[in-house]
């Protein structure tokens, strides 16, 4: 944990992998410290695969190990053209209606989906198969295994 103050235990964690094609990705998500050196994470990663919100894990030298998975599934999505206000508004209402919210960077180039896990893979896959129809450019994956 890193920026956590005694007070409210949340700070931040950085998550690190190596992809298949050997690029090592790093991103810096919210989280908050629980005893044993377990961290819970409080926002899904938009490119570190792995976990997601909810998400208990422990850090590693080499990386991080989920070690009790939370309720949440992580929806990765990235687009060339960057996601502009229309597709961003399409994604948040498509997944406000199954209980989950949409984050992106300013630059938006990609976002992230947390989404229950409850709503269901195909559910989100039909979602998923929907925005392709209204957002140009897009590509998206599970980031939850």
């Amino acid at each position: 944990m890193t920026e956590a103050s005694d007070s409210d235990q949340v700070g931040h964690v950085r998550l690190t992998t190596v992809e298949p094609d050997g690029q090592l990705i790093t991103e810096v998500l919210p989280a908050k410290a629980l005893p044993g050196g377990l961290a819970e994470l409080l926002g899904s990663p938009g490119l570190v695969t792995g976990a997601a919100a909810g998400d208990v894990l422990v850090l590693q030298a080499s990386g991080f190990q989920v070690v009790r998975r939370g309720p949440n599934e992580a929806v990765q999505v990235y687009a060339d053209p960057p996601l502009d206000e229309h597709a961003m508004a399409w994604l948040a209402k498509a997944f406000e209606s199954v209980g989950g919210y949409v984050e992106a960077p300013p630059q938006r180039q990609f976002a992230v989906a947390t989404v229950p896990s409850s709503a269901g893979r195909e559910h989100i896959e039909a979602i998923m198969a929907e925005a392709g129809q209204h957002i140009p450019g897009m590509e998206w994956q599970f980031g939850t295994p």
